[in-house]
């Protein structure tokens, strides 16, 4: 048995749950609705008669022929709205407005025509034309017709009430009848183009909706797999920046630690007091080293900045000490040039500086470097001068001037770009990258200050730097008489550990420390450093950071656990080619006091023995 002729299946389409869908199906059904509504609302109503009935059989009488009227129709209303379902709606919604009219008529006749009964024809026609749309408009005016005809046949023929006299004005009053019906028609049929077309609007409007929906899911689709492709380029572009970084880190500590013996050999060849003939040699040496250093470094800083991975310091430092190491530095380079180099610091200028000591230093050493290269003659003048102060703050300009061959006006503004330089011609004789300038100015423009050029061709550049620093609360002359007394310091005697897997690292450093007149021992890991502490005392420890068994850092940690105080509060100096700020962390957090960058400079090396060793 089929369900829609199950008892279950009959409470659904009493309950209409086979009409909850979607709301675009609800308006298209929305005449199934109103006959489903009708239907079982009339059917209850017989329902309710047939009980009245049964009340009061006894009292009235002989009722059993409006007994089999009310049952027929409750039985007819019920048929009704399973036919539609059947797929016959239009014939099931004729059904319903015939035996609506028949039960007006039936009823009227038998109550008379005092109860007035026949008013529900005008309702019967509003059925009609909610029950038929307007492709059915021809059976809508049927079934309207039919109510009308119902009336006139209970009016004139069983009433038998309207005598067509002029006597009785019996065709006044059916003109107004038919005036009445067919102003209903008219507003029934406004009314029901009204409803048809605010239906029909809101039915495109759920289309487009719907339309718009898949629109909108499909573009959501399309996002995710967009937003799923960019996640994973961004995963294949972050993993190639730090194969990339990895790549120049590892890079530049291979080429750092042989840099470190080339460089420390060619500073021992030159206090050996070599002859004219060999001191050449080793300038040009020690030139060449310095500039493949640089050029190291510069690849290194481009390749940070570009994955915006550059940190910048905030910690004290002495001015008057970096400027003289920046001259130190250059000042052999100079002289052999026969170019005069000039340090002037003017008395305004604060001494104790809180900002980031190495990055300015490689900005000044970038100036500092490239007017040296472009001068053959004359002098080359780094000049600090006070721009403004305001409260703790302090505006410093940095001007690097030269005598050198000068620059072309037109290409002042491009010789800050990445692989830029003056000309092709500069570019043949002088050699470089083209990356010193850029990287200075990012650096600058980083720290929230300007870098600018003037210069005339044939008469000399000048560079200025305007940075702003806070003023520090240190030592005027603190650093500075560190590094006077490190030159001149006496080291003989003191006990120094060196751990270093290197050999020819370890004969670099052995060399400039027996001219220093200490007493060394060398181990080649870190493990041995760990023993040697343990069999004996030392004044300090330079400690390599990457050796076989145990590094440097484990290292440091295990002489820092030592039960003797002595021996766990030796001053240790990290000696690496890696030169990432993220080893300054590592230094620090393992227990040692301070690093050297390899290549390094002696002077630096000796102020830090000196600085630590007397603690």
């Amino acid at each position: 048995m089929s369900k829609k002729f199950s008892l279950t299946g009959i409470t659904d389409i009493a309950l209409g749950k086979d009409l909850k869908r979607t709301e675009s199906e609800k308006i298209k059904k929305t005449g199934i609705r109103i006959l489903n509504s009708v239907s079982f609302f009339l059917a209850g109503v017989c329902f309710l008669f047939l009980i009245a009935l049964f009340l009061v059989a006894f009292s009235i009488g002989n009722t059993f022929p409006l007994i089999w009227f009310f049952l027929s129709l409750a039985i007819a209303f019920l048929i009704i709205p399973l036919l539609a379902r059947q797929g016959f709606e239009n014939t099931a919604k004729f059904l319903l407005i015939t035996y609506v009219d028949i039960g007006i008529i039936l009823l009227s006749s038998t109550f008379g025509g005092d109860a007035l009964i026949q008013a529900f024809f005008i309702p019967a026609m509003g059925l009609a034309i909610l029950l038929f749309d307007q492709k059915y408009v021809s059976l809508r005016n049927l079934s309207i017709l039919l109510s009308i005809f119902s009336y006139f046949i209970l009016d004139y023929v069983i009433f038998d009430q309207v005598y067509i006299t002029e006597d009785k004005l019996s065709f006044v009053r059916w003109m107004v009848l038919t005036a009445s019906f067919i102003t209903t028609w008219i507003i029934f049929n406004t009314f029901s183009e009204s409803k048809e077309s605010a239906e029909s609007k809101t039915m495109e409007l759920f289309e487009n909706e719907k339309a718009l929906n898949i629109e909108l899911n499909e573009k959501q689709e399309k996002l995710e797999e967009y937003i799923d492709q960019l996640e994973f380029t961004s995963g294949e572009l972050e993993k190639s920046a730090r194969a990339k970084s990895e790549f120049l880190a590892t890079m530049s500590h291979e080429i750092r630690t042989p840099m470190n013996a080339i460089l420390g050999m060619t500073h021992l060849l030159k206090q050996d007091n070599p002859r004219e003939d060999q001191l050449e040699s080793i300038n040009i040496l020690d030139f060449s080293g310095k500039t493949l250093l640089a050029l190291i470094d510069d690849i290194l800083d481009f390749s940070k900045i570009e994955a915006g991975k550059i940190e910048f310091e905030h910690i004290d430092f002495e001015l008057k000490e970096l400027v003289s190491t920046i001259i130190e530095t250059f000042r052999v380079t100079a002289t052999n040039k026969g170019v005069e180099l000039i340090a002037e610091i003017g008395e305004e200028v604060p001494n104790a500086l809180i900002g980031d000591p190495a990055r300015l230093t490689q900005v000044l050493n970038n100036l500092v470097s490239n007017a040296l290269k472009f001068t053959e003659s004359g002098h080359v003048k780094l000049a600090v001068s006070a721009i403004q102060s305001e409260g703790n703050t302090i505006e410093l300009e940095f001007r690097v001037s030269d005598t050198g061959i000068g620059i072309e006006e037109d290409r002042l503004d491009n010789i800050f770009e990445s692989f830029t330089q003056a000309n092709r011609h500069t570019k043949r004789l002088f050699g470089g990258t083209g990356l010193g300038l850029s990287i200075s100015r990012q650096l600058t423009e980083l720290q929230g200050g300007t870098i600018s050029a003037e210069s005339k061709l044939g008469e000399g550049s000048a560079f200025i730097v305007k940075i702003a620093f806070q003023k520090g609360e240190g030592s005027q002359n603190m650093d500075a008489g560190i590094l006077e007394e490190a030159e001149e310091s006496d080291l003989s005697g003191l006990k120094i550990l060196l751990a270093e897997d290197n050999l020819v690292n370890q004969k670099v450093m052995i060399r400039f420390l027996e001219r220093w007149e200490v007493d060394i021992k060398v181990v080649d890991d870190g493990l041995k450093a760990v023993e040697a502490m343990k069999d004996s005392n030392f004044d300090l420890i330079l400690m390599d950071l990457q050796m076989p068994q145990m590094d440097g850092y484990e290292a440091a940690s295990e002489i820092r656990k030592m039960d003797d105080p002595q021996k766990r509060n030796t001053p240790i100096i990290a000696l690496t080619a890696a030169a990432l700020k993220e080893v300054r962390g590592h230094v620090f957090a393992s227990g040692m006091n301070a690093y050297i960058t390899k290549p390094f400079n002696p002077i630096d090396l000796k102020k830090k023995i000196v600085e630590f060793a007397k603690k």
